[in-house]
């Protein structure tokens, strides 16, 4: 019996060893470039000022204004004019800077992603696939004067039910053989979304990525 209850010990030691070094692996092989709900790579959505420049240094950071929607936004760019570059909006509009309420990237060269690949660069289509194919809805691009389109909803698919705090920027990169008609048609829909008819000939890609504090 003494035999039984050792051996039953032994095995459940192992049995626990072998757990911990798989969730030990598994968090030694996690993309410390991933884009989270948490923070785009190792820049947090709950750091202040004073967290950026003692994890990163004040030489890795620029603080400057940015005008959205008309306001001007206090912002930090982290890794400045770099591939690595993530801009970070504050809630205050002078120092000291306690409360970020958004982060972004931009630059299609740079490491950050989600955990479905989905990066700056990624085409509306393979989002769209990532969402579990369903539609993605943005300000239409021929509404703004910039051309950009603002995404606004991933309508309960996957990406919006894992990443609530996720938005970004849709930029056409070109038209195939896109009817007047149907483009007029497209033009009438603000938001308008991705299964729409005139989309098929549309193709836009991602050129921003946000999280931002709900």
């Amino acid at each position: 019996m003494k035999r039984i209850l050792s051996l039953a010990l032994i095995g459940f030691v192992l049995a626990s060893c072998g757990g911990a070094s798989k969730k030990e692996e598994k968090t030694a092989d996690q993309d410390p470039n991933l884009i989270t709900c948490e923070g785009i790579g190792k820049v947090k959505l709950s750091y202040s000022h004073a967290d950026l420049e003692k994890e990163f240094g004040a030489d890795k950071l620029a603080d400057t204004t940015k005008d959205v929607d008309g306001k001007q936004v206090s912002i930090t760019k982290v890794f400045k004019d770099t591939p690595e570059e993530v801009t970070v909006f504050w809630a205050e509009t002078a120092a000291p800077f306690a409360k970020a309420v958004k982060l972004s990237v931009s630059d299609e060269t740079g490491p950050y992603q989600l955990e479905e690949g989905i990066r700056v660069g990624s085409a509306l289509k393979d989002m769209v696939k990532a969402n579990n194919f369903l539609p993605v809805t943005f300000t239409n691009f021929y509404a703004n004067p910039d051309g950009f389109a603002q995404i606004q909803s991933f309508n309960d698919g996957d990406l919006g039910q894992k990443y609530p705090c996720l938005g970004g920027t849709l930029d056409i990169d070109r038209t195939d053989n896109l009817e007047v008609t149907l483009l007029d048609e497209f033009k009438k829909e603000n938001p308008a979304k991705s299964n729409h008819k005139a989309m098929n000939f549309i193709y836009a890609n991602v050129v921003e990525l946000s999280i931002s504090a709900k």
